[in-house]
């Protein structure tokens, strides 16, 4: 916009005779066919950024423009030559669908960045060598080095990111095709779907854009010196993708959002109705009495081997059940809040850090299901086996590093770090052979 573009889409508050219809779209020239900006337009370039200046990011102040009736978008409301105004009530929620369309994406696009940068890291582990095979024997200069990927703490910091890629790829595609039908839906007049998907993906773009731009600066610091090089490919690729932790709505006022949905859902179970889609598991809130929610029912297992916790079922059901937990706490939190006289604003306020954690619990578990869902489709075995080797990794990893959250023996502990240390000897030999 502030160099290129001729045209924009604007949106702006709609006002009929003094009466204001809220935000609609509007299609506007910028420039003539010399370029130059056209009477009451002016726009401009915000300058450098800390990253993605390959995208332009531009400005735009209007003084008094002039545009055609017909050029506000009008496939779902109407401005007619009298001036009146049609909304079509069937289609009244469409225009979110450009934001559910975008979150899908960048939910896909973090899984895929992330995977680049991965890539880039493991190979470089693969040809850099540091560290005599052999440290306890004569010293000599000649003598073998280990490639850095043979070193667990170099296996750990990198698996885990491809772990996430494969996560966020697959949660991706399944966002995609629940906004698909969700958009099929509200085609028919149907918007049940929509306040979940909503909720849903504000989470989700929250949470994988933060651990994908968290994950490429990871997968830079393991390339050490050769990282902060231009050349590497990965140091430009985690500034650039940093913009994206703030694209199309900052991390935490996303995740409010996404609270808010689960919060309310939890209202409705014990109001007696039923939750569906990835949160049905808050239906268990209305069997928990107000503020008497006990995390040992819910967070202590029987799980006494290692096999025990390379169990999806298990994993899942403790991702299922830490936010239940979660969101139960934080939602009888808030409501004594308000019982004790504050106001709604100000309790909401009062318990926004956990409100946040609420919504991260929510996406660790909506991840994690997604991501059994797509290796449950998957034929060939042999990528079926690493593919749940990885998920196995997603998950404990997830556990080991919010321990507190789970109702764990120290045995238990135990045990997960010893199958992460197994599943990272059983990725190595896939990863790059």
């Amino acid at each position: 916009m502030g160099k290129t573009s001729t045209h924009c889409l604007v949106y702006a508050n709609l006002i009929i005779e003094g009466r204001e219809y809220g935000f609609h779209v509007f299609m506007v020239q910028l420039r003539d066919e010399n370029h130059r900006p056209l009477p009451g337009v002016e726009p401009g370039e915000v300058g450098p950024k800390y990253g993605d200046n390959g995208t332009e990011t531009g400005f735009l102040r209007l003084f008094n423009v002039h545009i055609p009736r017909n050029w506000m978008l009008m496939k779902n409301q109407q401005v007619l030559e009298d001036g009146s105004y049609v909304k079509e009530d069937k289609n009244s929620k469409a225009q979110y669908g450009t934001m559910l369309s975008i979150r899908a994406g960048l939910v896909m696009g973090a899984g895929y960045r992330l995977a680049q940068g991965v890539t880039i890291a493991v190979r470089y582990s693969c040809v850099r060598h540091q560290g005599f095979t052999n440290t306890q024997g004569e010293s000599n200069r000649a003598n073998p080095e280990h490639p850095i990927i043979h070193y667990q703490n170099q296996q750990y910091r990198l698996f885990k990111q491809l772990s996430l890629a494969y996560a966020f790829v697959f949660t991706g595609k399944s966002i995609s095709d629940k906004f698909q039908k969700t958009m099929g839906d509200l085609a028919t007049g149907d918007t049940s779907d929509l306040p979940e998907m909503h909720a849903t993906s504000a989470g989700l773009k929250a949470l994988c854009t933060f651990e994908g731009a968290s994950g490429l600066e990871e997968c830079r610091k393991c390339c050490g010196g050769h990282g902060v090089l231009l050349a590497s490919g990965v140091s430009q690729m985690t500034l650039d993708y940093t913009t994206y932790c703030t694209a199309e709505g900052d991390r935490i006022i996303l995740e409010l959002q996404s609270a808010r949905y689960l919060i309310k859902m939890i209202t409705e179970a014990r109001s007696g109705a039923t939750v569906h889609g990835m949160a049905d598991y808050l239906n268990e809130a209305g069997k928990i009495k107000i503020g008497e929610v006990d995390p040992s029912v819910y967070l202590q297992y029987r799980a006494d081997t290692d096999e025990d916790f390379k169990d999806l079922k298990l994993l899942s059901s403790l991702f299922r059940n830490r936010a239940l937990v979660f969101c139960v706490e934080t939602a009888d939190r808030l409501n004594s809040l308000i019982k004790d006289g504050l106001s709604y604003d100000d309790a909401w306020n009062s318990c926004a850090v956990d409100l946040v954690k609420c919504s991260r619990v929510h996406c660790y578990y909506v991840i994690l299901q997604n991501f059994v869902s797509q290796i449950n489709a998957i034929e060939d075995m042999k990528v079926k086996r690493i593919l749940i080797c990885l998920c196995q990794l997603y998950a404990l990893i997830n556990i080991m590093e919010d321990l507190g959250s789970f109702e764990l023996t120290h045995k238990q502990k135990g045990l997960v770090r010893s199958v992460i240390n197994q599943l990272l000897k059983e990725v190595r030999v896939d990863c790059v052979p």
